[in-house]
């Protein structure tokens, strides 16, 4: 019987769908479900499952015969029932074993979690060994959060309300510091490239921890346009390596960073070398503490030659106080390192300082040709430029906010109806007033600087809208646009702006 089912099945495409363990196994459900008990002309019958008795009995069930009576398409039809059963079983296992993971670690953290009481009767072997555990569970922890964190990211979650992952993650976990969100991110945009990706797997291995693998991230980042593709791996690999090693600490594995630094800049020619510098060139800004900023700058030789001059020139010089015949009457008391800043501060500002330019100076000039319906009162068709460009209209309102429009009116043929108002923008008194009452872009979540921010209009500019301080709002570049996108409306009350997002 064994070999006559097996020709059987080799007749027809069935041989490749039907695993052969599987052979003359009657285990499927729908197979043994309705021969649990006695058949009524079978006597004692077959029941599946049944230990220390005959499974067959004359006159009862052979699940071989059933299966041999089947044709090639039945079974086919059958097997693929089979599958689709086996194959839709335990999808949301991952979810739930996420889930309920997370809930029993919070249980087992709870029960860890001493009063002093408790913890003086602690001895001090156990003690160490426990402060050891708590640091593989933080690194175990980062883990997990960064495994959802890329997920999160290749699905976009971020992008569907406009934020950078890391406002993102700070959002929807507010215990997260602004670095360690940042951290994360690093080490998920490592994982867009095959060539770093090897760093978001050590930290998914629980092999790395989020800090370290977000310092060799940046690293590559920074030397991605100076290296070919066997190179950026061959760096990548050396330094995730060295961020795996428990006997390196930080400070080391930072100079080991810098250190394939400064090693691209003296292996390569003089003319790859002038290209490395200039891709390497940055500046990046660190706080020492409340009321202090630190720079770094890393400039290429011929611009470091120019900062060099400022910091050198006569604006770097002691300025004493001197009298009508030039005696000092006040010696400059400022170190030579405060006069460096003192003149570099002086040329920034020199370039910038334009106090009747604020960034909410409008940018362009547009001429909107708008068709218009008198006799139902609205806009109809696209608005186009006055060189004949076409501009959607959510486009159009935002070029509105941020540009001085004056609108044309347009009938039906042609004809202009109206000239409508120049467009206002925010004036410098009222950019100030923003910065101070918004702090940055309103938007929900977001973090970007006032510097980084245009002044919104909430009633819509093109629809009659007031610039007024209690009618307009800050919003960064890319949620100006994103408003604009989902026509989306905001209320200020009390100093406060409440977006209906």
């Amino acid at each position: 019987m064994q070999e006559r089912r097996l020709d059987a099945w080799s007749a027809g495409s069935i041989a490749a769908a039907a695993p052969p363990e599987w052979v003359g196994a009657p285990t499927w459900e729908s197979l043994s479900r309705d021969h649990t008990t006695d058949h009524a002309a079978g006597g004692a019958g077959w029941r599946h499952g049944d230990e220390g008795e005959d499974t067959e009995d004359a006159g009862g069930w052979d699940p071989e015969d059933e299966i041999d009576g089947l044709g090639a398409e039945a079974y086919a039809a059958f097997m693929a029932e089979v599958y689709d059963a086996l194959d839709g079983r335990g999808r949301d296992l991952p979810a739930r074993e996420l889930h309920g993971g997370l809930v029993e670690a919070r249980s087992a953290l709870g029960r860890a979690a001493l009063t002093p009481e408790e913890a003086v009767t602690v001895l001090d072997d156990a003690l160490v060994e426990a402060i050891e555990s708590v640091g593989r569970l933080h690194t175990q922890l980062g883990a997990v959060g960064f495994r959802l964190a890329r997920e999160a990211a290749a699905r976009g979650l971020h992008r569907e309300v406009a934020l950078s992952l890391t406002d993102w993650l700070r959002v929807r976990c507010p215990w997260l510091s602004t670095q360690e969100a940042a951290q994360v991110t690093d080490v998920v945009r490592a994982c867009d490239s095959p060539v770093t990706a090897q760093i978001g797997d050590a930290v998914a291995g629980g092999t790395v921890p989020v800090h370290r693998a977000a310092l060799v991230a940046r690293t590559m980042r920074r030397l991605e346009g100076c290296l070919d593709v066997d190179q950026r791996e061959a760096y990548a690999e050396i330094a995730t390596r060295a961020a795996a090693r428990r006997d390196l600490p930080d400070k080391d594995l930072a100079r080991v960073c810098h250190q394939l630094v400064e090693d691209l800049l003296h292996e390569a020619r003089p003319g790859e070398r002038e290209r490395a510098a200039h891709e390497l060139r940055s500046v990046t800004a660190r706080r020492v503490g409340p009321g202090l900023t630190r720079f770094t700058v890393d400039a290429p030789d011929g611009v470091a030659a120019t900062i060099n001059g400022v910091l050198t020139s006569a604006l770097a010089a002691p300025a004493p106080v001197k009298d009508d015949r030039g005696e000092v009457v006040e010696p400059d008391v400022r170190t030579p390192a405060q006069r460096r800043f003192d003149a570099l501060a002086t040329t920034i500002g020199r370039g910038i300082g334009n106090p009747g330019a604020p960034p909410s100076t409008a940018r362009a000039t547009v001429l909107l040709v708008i068709p218009f319906d008198p006799a139902r009162g609205v806009p109809f068709g696209p608005a186009t430029t006055a060189t004949g460009d076409y501009v959607p209209p959510r486009q159009a309102v935002e070029i509105a906010c941020g540009a001085d429009v004056t609108p044309v009116w347009l009938s039906a043929d042609g004809a202009p109806l109206a000239l409508g108002r120049g467009a206002r923008y925010a004036t410098p008194a009222q950019w100030k007033a923003l910065v101070v009452r918004d702090g940055g872009c309103s938007f929900p979540g977001c973090s970007a600087l006032p510097q980084w921010c245009d002044s919104h209009h909430v009633d819509h500019w093109a629809r009659g809208g007031q610039t007024d301080v209690d009618r307009m709002t800050l919003l960064c570049g890319r949620h100006h646009t994103h408003v604009h996108q989902h026509d989306l409306t905001a209320t200020i009350s009390g100093g406060t702006v409440t977006w209906h997002v």
